[in-house]
């Protein structure tokens, strides 16, 4: 790319998610950071960044992809609440606003290459390359842009959503950090229940003739063949799941609830 000599020339630069990350910096800066990275290999369901801890390196998935993970239960289970791609770069949040990593990082596939900048080196290449945190917010920004966007649309038109697309666990964080009040409907199998949500946190579930946690536990089973839509208007009149509990703890126990059902039964 042409390089660029201030920060309005950043902010006029264009940016491509479907291009590799190194492709679209100066060719010095794409070469600063390979001189200083790491290049490390891992195997489908290897850990490449652990979330929850303090981020120590900027990365970029050279080759393979990986998968970003929901909160990984001891049972190992976990939901995709995205990919990356190769040519991506990730992890850069953890180190611009230096809080702790928000997701675990999995290698997806066996062969996956990625580069690891130090922390240190990343924030003195930031340090001698100010404006490039321009292009950096960019990459953030696309991201959050495309989630808000299909959320946006899934609430405004009451869309069905597949659980494969958008996983339960995902939607129902989104409708707790919003507040959003209301009812998702939700279906797999011929089967068919729902879950009411007040003020973002979940109050009233039923399925079939199970109501309240167990209900709650079997539409969750349905995992990612699950279908669901949301409908703002529509509220049940009585409430059978304790509100005390956050939303996330609910899923979560709900979750492990049934793997523990299901490891005693084989």
């Amino acid at each position: 790319m042409k390089n660029p000599t201030g920060i309005g020339d950043w902010i006029a630069s264009s940016y491509e998610a479907k291009v590799p990350f190194l492709q679209q910096v100066p060719r010095e800066c794409a070469d600063f950071l390979l001189l200083n990275a790491e290049l490390r290999e891992y195997e489908a369901g290897e850990i490449i960044i652990q979330g929850g801890v303090e981020g120590d390196s900027f990365c970029v998935m050279q080759s393979g992809r990986a998968q970003v993970c929901g909160q990984i239960l001891p049972d190992g289970h976990y939901s995709v609440l995205a990919y990356v791609e190769s040519g991506a770069c990730f992890a850069e949040m953890s180190i611009l606003c230096n809080e702790l990593t928000s997701n675990t990082i999995v290698a997806a596939e066996d062969g996956c290459t990625v580069l690891h900048i130090p922390r240190a080196e990343f924030v003195k290449f930031l340090d001698k390359n100010p404006n490039i945190m321009v292009f950096l917010y960019k990459v953030v920004c696309d991201s959050l842009r495309a989630k808000n966007k299909a959320f946006d649309e899934f609430q405004r038109l009451s869309l069905l959503a597949s659980g494969k697309v958008l996983p339960f666990i995902d939607f129902a964080q989104t409708m707790e950090k919003s507040r959003i009040t209301g009812t998702v409907i939700c279906e797999a199998h011929g089967e068919s229940g729902f879950v009411a949500f007040q003020d973002g946190r979940i109050c009233c579930a039923k399925s079939g003739k199970l109501a309240g946690p167990d209900a709650l536990e079997k539409i969750l089973s349905w995992g990612d063949e699950s279908l669901f839509k949301l409908d703002t208007h529509l509220m049940p009149e009585v409430v059978n799941i304790n509100q005390m509990s956050d939303t996330t703890s609910l899923i979560l126990d709900a979750l492990r609830n049934i793997d523990e059902k299901q490891s005693a039964q084989k």
